[in-house]
């Protein structure tokens, strides 16, 4: 019995690997064997897609594969007679779904084909959005070249000045308007560059926050109309924080001025070049309260100077000195209405006075001596 099943199975596989496949029937007027073009057209995605034809080697592979299948499965379950069985079905199963089988597979790389060209049309438009966004952004920058808008200018004429004769900084530095926002930055960029003085150099430089359009985060500015920035302006929060001018034209800031709720708080500068502070003036309120200097350029603060902030003006009310330079006052002057009532001088500042034989001048003498910013 075993043999005759065997030489019936041999049998049927020696037929059906002699048996030609017929071809795939198509509906009318579907091509037979599709050529794909070359260069497909991206707004085509929707247009139908003939299927390929399923060759006899294809149908031939996923009947054996199918038969494979079925030998292990009946094998499993009914022995030799299960595993003959189980191969036969799985032989006639293949045949039988081998069009659906690989019609699955051709759909779906044709759908992956159409997404292909769909995002291919999708990145085209958008590199010609950005050619065209690009395009306007040259233009609108020609356009305000050639009509610079109007910047009203900032005096620091209000801030009060120290009483000891020093470079005073350029006063008329152009800051940008914080009751008016400016417009918006072009798309791509968050910087505006201006002509204030319309001689066709740009001179100011006004840097907004990306995050929120119209706040100006940082400003630099050409005072001296020469192309060259001399002055940098910081902002937080649409207000002025700190303001740095560069007063000897080195490129580099010698004098920085600090502001609390758009009021100065104070004002630092290094009048000798070296990178340290030689000179500071703190403020209250907006009005000089005190001031601090390297007279002798050692490197330390040896002169403080106090001021009454409830009287009009700047009054002095006491002057400290530092006479030997270990950073400790030796000599104290008091005023009443700014003028001079009393000194005091510790041990150490009476011997050097003695020798010197001449007491310093005083911060009020120095101030009738010579004005401020001559």
């Amino acid at each position: 019995m075993n043999r005759r099943l065997g030489i019936i199975l041999v049998g049927l596989l020696v037929l059906l690997a002699g048996c030609a496949t017929a071809p795939v029937q198509r509906p009318p007027g579907t091509a037979q064997n599709p050529n794909p073009d070359p260069n497909p057209d991206p707004n085509a995605s929707n247009i139908p897609q003939a299927q390929p034809q399923i060759t006899g080697s294809q149908r031939w592979q996923h009947a054996w594969s199918r038969a494979m299948e079925g030998l292990a499965l009946g094998g499993s379950v009914g022995g030799l007679y299960g595993a003959g069985g189980g191969l036969v079905l799985g032989l006639i199963a293949g045949l039988v779904t081998a069009d659906s089988h690989y019609g699955a597979i051709n759909s779906q790389i044709q759908t992956e084909q159409q997404k292909d060209r769909a995002l291919e049309a999708a990145i085209e438009q958008e590199l010609e959005r950005q050619r065209s966004l690009e395009g306007q952004v040259a233009q609108a920058s020609t356009q305000t070249a050639g009509n610079p808008p109007a910047v009203r200018p900032v005096s620091d004429a209000s801030r009060p000045q120290p009483p000891l004769p020093q470079t005073k900084p350029p006063e008329n530095i152009a800051v940008a308007s914080r009751t008016k926002p400016p417009p918006p930055p072009t798309p791509f960029k968050n910087v505006e560059v201006r002509d204030i003085n319309g001689d066709g150099v740009p001179d100011l430089w006004i840097y907004y926050n990306p995050q929120k359009p119209g706040e100006i985060m940082r400003q630099e500015e050409a005072s001296k109309g020469d192309g060259r920035v001399d002055t940098w302006s910081n902002f937080k929060d649409g207000k002025l924080v700190r303001r740095e001018v560069d007063t000897k034209g080195h490129g580099k800031p010698d004098t920085s001025f600090y502001y609390v709720n758009d009021q100065i708080a104070r004002e630092e500068r290094d009048e000798n070049g070296e990178g340290r502070v030689t000179y500071r003036a703190v403020y209250e309120n907006g009005r000089l309260a005190r001031l601090e200097k390297d007279a002798d350029g050692n490197g330390r603060m040896n002169l403080w100077v106090y001021y009454d902030t409830a009287k009009d003006g700047e009054v002095i009310s006491k002057e400290e000195r530092d006479l030997n330079g270990d950073g400790v006052a030796d000599l104290w002057s008091y005023y009443d209405n700014g003028r001079l009532v009393r000194r005091d001088v510790s041990a150490i500042g009476l011997e050097l006075l003695s020798k010197h034989e001449q007491i310093p001048a005083t911060a009020a003498d120095l101030k009738q001596i010579s004005a401020p910013g001559s």
